[in-house]
């Protein structure tokens, strides 16, 4: 009668293990990716006001302000807007709808725009990775990409974090200094950008550079996107009005960039 050998299953179950334990090895790969939710789309913020406000800052330069009120969608806050302000070349175009913020030099191919969109639960503007604002910003269902624009490849190449700067409303007749709005953090973040898109003339891959100015009021980022040629990027191809390189423009675009209290 034969009998049953008891030890037979000892290296099929070695090798279980071992597939477990190369299993549990991988997940510890995997999972902090599968943890990593998707970033919803930056999209155009939303203009509250029926005109924005654009003041002169005199001949030299050609710079005027922008101030305005743009809406605040989330639920549960109490106010119903938010004032945005930054400095621009006076003669800029404004491009697709009116209650949208998108300019560009039409000579230089420079492009702003004020975006939105939530953070992560459980993120703040401060601790948020730095991917984050890459996938909302070039995600296909935002602002950028369903305008027409081509990604091929996108990288957030720096981030710094500074404080929220003080400034006044030229909006009222007395300016005032600005007041944080409710739910607003004091924090400010400034992330630098670089991608390539598909000019749609020729099917060809060229570089753009970019800077991102970004603040956080109750748990959604408001954000100022500046990008510009990357072969102009560090040259004095765009001239004197607002400095000279493309990216010395953008800077000055991004420091002059303001969000704070509204109605």
């Amino acid at each position: 009668m034969p009998t049953e050998e008891v030890g037979m299953p000892s290296e099929p179950l070695a090798m279980s293990r071992r597939a477990l334990l190369q299993a549990g090895a991988l997940s510890l790969v995997l999972l902090p990716n599968q943890a990593h939710a998707a970033a919803e789309p930056a999209l155009n913020v939303q203009r509250f006001s029926l005109n924005p406000t654009i003041t002169p800052l005199g001949i030299i330069g050609g710079l005027s302000q922008y101030d305005d009120q743009i809406s605040i969608t989330k639920k549960g806050n109490k106010a119903l807007s938010l004032n945005v302000q930054f400095e621009f070349p006076s003669q800029w175009a404004q491009l697709q709808r009116q209650s949208s913020i998108t300019y560009v030099d039409q000579s230089t191919g420079l492009k702003t725009y004020v975006l939105k969109a939530p953070l992560p639960e459980g993120t703040t503007l401060a601790t948020v990775p730095k991917a984050w604002f890459g996938e909302a910003i070039f995600s296909e269902a935002g602002a950028i990409v369903k305008s027409g624009t081509i990604i091929e490849d996108y990288k957030v190449s720096s981030s710094k974090i500074g404080e929220v700067p003080e400034f006044k409303l030229t909006l009222q007749d007395d300016p005032q200094p600005f007041a944080l709005a409710p739910g607003q953090s004091s924090v400010r973040r400034r992330l630098g950008l670089k991608y390539a898109v598909v000019t749609p003339a020729n099917q060809r891959t060229t570089g753009r550079r970019g800077l991102v100015d970004a603040y956080e009021v109750s748990g959604v980022v408001y954000m100022l996107v500046a990008t510009a040629g990357e072969t102009k990027w560090e040259g004095n191809e765009g001239g004197t009005k607002m400095g000279g390189s493309e990216k010395t423009r953008c800077e000055r675009l991004a420091d002059s960039f303001r969000i704070g209290a509204g109605l």
